[in-house]
């Protein structure tokens, strides 16, 4: 019986026929949308400027750390080069295959990891259904962000912990060391697995024995990723990506205190519904509006008990190391980030909770399982859908349309402001003032002078272009009513909300807030 028990999730299917799916899967996703998200534009301008010899920047001359992710600016950076700089289309084509690469093989890793752990067959089936079918993680992972290799990596390291008999130190470093390349923000993670398992000690090791594993990944850890460490500070003066500074400086103050007390919080948010459990489990840009409304309620209880799994006596300590880093992973990202964290962010603590989740010991796993695999896939089918129209119209249409309508009626030498800094800085070339100031330290700067109010920015900055959506120019005009009639004066409206309104695709509200740009000109500089 024990070795019937030991080979089940194997039964069903093999490492390499669930790295096959999640692979088609991801590529079906890329084809069905032409995804290419927002912040992919922000760091890809920064990979063609490396390839075309101007350095790793986005503003020519500028020594600026623009974006988060080394690995997310070197691969593209080699998509570029290796299609021979001839086609940005071509580039992000390869960077899609190389992302579901990279979410296939956290796929597989998973499947590896759940086999040696013997979960049940039916479980262990329905995990890994659970994991490739969760849509920002296949979305994510192929639309130019870094979270298919952030997916690998936090997906390796379970394996090195749980599941590795040889070297596991030296693997569980290799795979630390490549989280730190995905994001700097890797050594939360790191550190959220590693209290876990200081914490419950799984598999026959003693807490001494797993302090030395820890000490050596460590060390491997550190040498995998000093180079970029080493390179980004002497390159451009600090080893913090500037990205982290903007953010932090809008965001104010952030102690380990509150962050604890956000971590307490947990279960109160649960059904309170006031935390970053809310968006784990739902579709990017829920807040928007357009899903149903028992949806959030539902996802934010099985996001609050995955999270609490770890709490749970007579649980294998496998899964209460996972679901206590999940839990510690939300808290984080609920308190640095924000209560809405941004999507991207998520789908790593995804993968956590639900594979703790799986691990649970209750007869009430099977038939949740399968109701949620249904609900998983229903989200997919229907976030392709919106994807699609989103690529389409808003981010292929109506944003990149006003970076191109920039470039061709700016001059050298004009800035522009916004906050979404990815199409419009990407193809009207200027260089931008993008708030909270990701690309600008001026911006930062400025901030730190007048405040973070967007007029009294505007009015330190003296930007050329500033582009709105409706709502934070009505902002603006109550804010500072003279500063879009006398200041500046608008010269375009792209407009695709009529488009929008005739959808039918769940989320619409997600379409709908940037279906409409408005761009003013300085009125000292207009013609």
């Amino acid at each position: 019986m024990e070795d019937e028990v030991k080979t089940a999730p194997q039964a069903w299917f093999s490492s390499t026929s669930i790295f096959l799916v999640a692979f088609i899967l991801a590529m079906a996703f890329s084809l069905a949308t032409d995804r290419a998200w927002e912040d992919y534009l922000i760091t890809y301008r920064s990979s063609k400027n490396l390839v075309e010899g101007h350095g790793l920047v986005f503003n020519q001359g500028e020594r600026v750390h623009t974006f988060t992710s080394p690995l997310g600016v070197l691969v593209p950076a080699f998509c570029h080069w290796i299609t021979f700089r001839g086609s940005d289309e071509a580039a992000l084509w390869l960077f899609h295959v190389f992302g579901g690469l990279a979410f296939a093989g956290a796929a597989a890793f998973m499947h590896r990891t759940v086999t040696s752990l013997r979960f049940p067959s039916a479980i262990a089936g329905l995990l890994m259904l659970w994991l490739v079918t969760d849509a920002k993680s296949v979305d994510f992972s192929i639309d130019g962000m870094e979270t298919g290799f952030l997916l690998l990596f936090v997906s390796y390291i379970l394996w090195s912990l749980f599941a590795c008999s040889h070297r596991s130190a030296l693997h569980l470093g290799l795979a630390c060391g490549g989280l730190m390349w995905t994001r700097p923000d890797g050594v939360i993670y790191i550190a959220a697995l590693s209290l876990g398992v200081l914490l419950f000690a799984p598999g026959d090791k003693p807490r001494r024995e797993w302090l030395r594993t820890l000490g050596t990944a460590a060390g491997v850890c550190t040498l995998v990723y000093l180079p970029w460490f080493a390179w980004a500070w002497s390159y451009y003066g600090t080893p913090v990506p500037h990205t982290i500074t903007a953010k932090a400086n809008a965001v104010g103050v952030r102690t380990l205190w509150g962050a604890l007390q956000t971590w307490l919080m947990l279960p109160v948010s649960m059904f309170r519904g006031v935390g970053s459990l809310d968006g784990l489990f739902m579709p990017s840009g829920w807040f928007y509006g357009g899903w149903p409304a028992w949806l959030l309620p539902v996802t934010r209880f099985i996001a609050g008990l995955a999270c609490l799994v770890w709490l749970l006596p007579r649980q294998r300590a496998e899964v209460r190391v996972v679901s206590f880093a999940a839990s510690i992973l939300m808290a984080y990202l609920g308190y640095f980030p924000g209560l809405n964290p941004a999507p991207w962010y998520l789908p790593a603590a995804a993968w956590l909770a639900l594979f703790s989740l799986g691990g649970l010991k209750s007869r009430l796993v099977l038939p949740f399982g399968i109701a949620w695999l249904v609900l998983s896939m229903w989200q997919l089918v229907e976030f392709t859908r919106l994807s699609a129209v989103e690529q389409k119209l808003v981010d292929g249409g109506n944003r990149r349309a006003v970076g191109e309508w920039l470039k061709a009626n700016a001059k050298p030498g004009d800035t522009l402001f916004m906050e979404c800094l990815g199409y419009l800085g990407y193809y009207s070339g200027l260089k931008t003032f993008d708030y909270p100031g990701m690309s600008s330290p001026e911006l930062v700067q400025a901030s730190r002078r007048v405040g973070l109010e967007w007029h009294q920015l505007i009015g330190e900055l003296k930007p050329t272009w500033l582009a709105l959506r409706p709502l934070e120019a009505a902002k603006l005009m109550q804010k500072a009513p003279s500063l879009l009639t006398q200041d500046y004066r608008e010269r375009r409206i792209f407009d695709v909300s009529g488009e929008v309104e005739h959808l039918d695709v769940r989320g619409q509200g997600l379409l709908a807030f940037d279906s409409i740009f408005i761009v003013f000109q300085r009125q000292e500089v207009a013609p």
